[in-house]
């Protein structure tokens, strides 16, 4: 590969090579800055599964056996092509193409590597247009004209919870079994591929009520066993954007900054995730349920300790008291609510906040209140 290397040194032009495998070989600066993958991380991976190559009309290109490659291999000239594909971001961009074939040089008939010369093309609006994709609390789909996904197609769950399990696959493809397995785990597999098929045409059809069959869905995409979700340009989605903003709240030092992104945050929670879909059995569903769940209880405690930092100790408290409405048994926070109420000389609201604390603590974990929350109960109990 330094002779490749060596050959498109001086070009102005991004650069990527396959080997025979579709493997890259060579990625130069130019690749980096147009499309973020660094050298080191783009080396050795598959292009199609990098890059995610579809034609302009939206259609894969870059896959196994992909009609580029058999054309360079058989020595037929390929033409200048735009080409969309996905960045490290996981915006798609639209490219301008040339291959070079590179033949090798113990045979001149085979080929060495396939080089990718590209360049940005004129940006247009990419299909399919965008959706705003809520799953915290209800779902709740939105189309790019304003229009919400509803009907009778719609409020069937498993349309609901298909559309959620590849949207948490951001774009990526699942295989058919995989779906199956999440949605369907207690059915034989046949009956269970029935279901499938069903729930995959109306979950179509909820999102483009017009299209008139499978293979011209804009959104549900299907290639060799899989299914995914085309992203286009990029779905909005609460859950995404609720984790943005908590990191964003997070790395920020200014105090005042950081309570405006925590209460952004807080907005999008609108209940627990798929709260639409309690009682189903998906243990996916419960896995994500209880980890989104647990992170928005600790943008609540994390905003408080800043409110306390900025002597908003009223907002400190509702923050905390709607923590322990939803865990009870979270100690920490139960302890910031007695420090707070001794602090304001609210004795009898300290001990109240213990003892509410320490019986759930032994309800639902069969456990005292640990050394530190006792010191803080004797000091509420001194001077009352």
């Amino acid at each position: 590969m330094d002779e490749i290397s060596r050959l498109f040194a001086c070009t102005g032009d991004g650069v990527w090579a396959v080997d025979a495998d579709y493997r890259i070989v060579l990625w130069n600066s130019v690749a980096e800055e147009l499309l973020g993958y660094t050298a080191s991380e783009a080396v050795g991976q598959l292009c199609h599964e990098l890059l995610k190559g579809r034609t302009s009309e939206g259609k894969p290109l870059c896959k196994v056996g992909c009609a580029i490659m058999g054309q360079a291999r058989q020595r037929k000239p390929v033409r200048c092509f735009d080409l969309l594909i996905h960045s490290r971001t996981g915006a798609v961009r639209r490219v301008s193409v040339s291959i070079v074939a590179v033949p090798a040089k113990s045979d001149g008939h085979q080929m060495s590597a396939l080089v990718h010369l590209f360049r940005p093309a004129q940006e247009r609006l990419i299909c399919p247009p965008s959706l705003r994709i809520r799953l915290l609390g209800r779902t709740e789909v939105q189309r790019a004209d304003g229009s919400t996904v509803d009907g009778p197609l719609w409020r069937r769950a498993k349309v609901r919870a298909l559309l959620a399990f590849l949207v948490l696959h951001r774009g990526q493809l699942v295989h058919r079994d995989a779906v199956i397995e999440a949605l369907w785990p207690h059915l034989d597999y046949p009956a269970a591929l029935r279901n499938l098929n069903t729930t995959v045409y109306n979950l179509r059809r909820s999102l483009e009520p017009s299209i008139r069959r499978g293979a011209d869905s804009h959104y549900i995409r299907y290639e060799g066993d899989c299914y995914y979700l085309d992203d286009g340009p990029g779905h909005w989605l609460d859950v995404a954007a609720f984790e943005t903003l908590m990191g964003q709240a997070r790395r920020e030092s200014n105090p005042r900054r950081a309570m405006a992104l925590y209460r952004e945050a807080l907005v999008l929670y609108r209940g627990d995730f798929l709260a639409d879909l309690l009682g189903h059995d998906l243990r996916w569903c419960w896995v994500e349920r209880e980890r989104l769940r647990e992170l928005y209880l600790m943008a609540l405690e994390e905003l408080g300790s800043l409110c306390e930092q900025e002597q908003q100790d009223q907002e400190a408290i509702s923050l905390y008291l709607r923590v322990m409405a939803m865990d009870p048994c979270r100690e920490t926070v139960g302890r910031r609510l007695m420090r707070l109420a001794i602090r304001q000389g609210d004795r009898a609201t300290a001990v109240a906040h213990y003892r509410r604390l320490a019986d759930a603590l032994w309800q639902e974990l069969k456990v005292p209140p640990d050394r530190e929350t006792q010191r803080l109960y004797r000091i509420a109990l001194q001077e009352r």
